[in-house]
């Protein structure tokens, strides 16, 4: 049975839209955005990597409906990064995007109580929009939370 414990009003502090994308750290992005594409049903989204300017890491980014899922790998094979958490934690997911109405204001809540910010606020533009970023620890410290917030919604609406 399910029950529901009243527990106040909400905090005016901002709207969690959505889960917006999980990012993979993985040994190779490309198969596995394939395994997922071939026979998972995916659609190839986007991609970064060395024809695009990406001297580090290769980005696949597919989709299935609302479902975005990124793949990150590293060309070099003693890159820190992505190379520690593989080692240790094997291919799996390092970060968990949400769509947020007021980014500086959930920002500066998670700060007020406590959690660590591991990137403040910065802006991304292209020709589809500009969005809004923030990286958050969590209490694992193996995952982070990536906050994302639209300035236009037409890159939103996009997907």
């Amino acid at each position: 049975m399910t029950s529901y414990t009243d527990k106040g009003p909400k905090p005016d502090i901002g709207k969690f839209y959505a889960f917006d994308h999980l990012t993979f750290y993985v040994g190779n992005a490309k198969q596995a955005a394939s395994f997922y594409i071939t026979r998972l049903g995916f659609t190839p989204l986007g991609y970064k990597g060395l024809e695009t300017g990406s001297r580090k890491y290769a980005y696949h980014a597919i989709k299935q409906n609302r479902i975005i899922l990124v793949f990150v790998s590293p060309y070099e094979p003693n890159e820190e990064e992505i190379g520690h958490h593989l080692v240790k934690h094997g291919d799996g997911v390092k970060d968990v995007a949400f769509s947020v109405e007021n980014l500086e204001r959930i920002v500066a809540r998670a700060k007020e109580k406590g959690a660590t910010i591991i990137r403040d606020i910065w802006e991304e533009s292209d020709f589809n929009g500009t969005v809004r970023f923030a990286v958050i620890q969590t209490v694992s410290s193996e995952i982070i939370f990536f906050c994302i917030k639209y300035a236009n919604n037409s890159a939103k609406n996009k997907r």
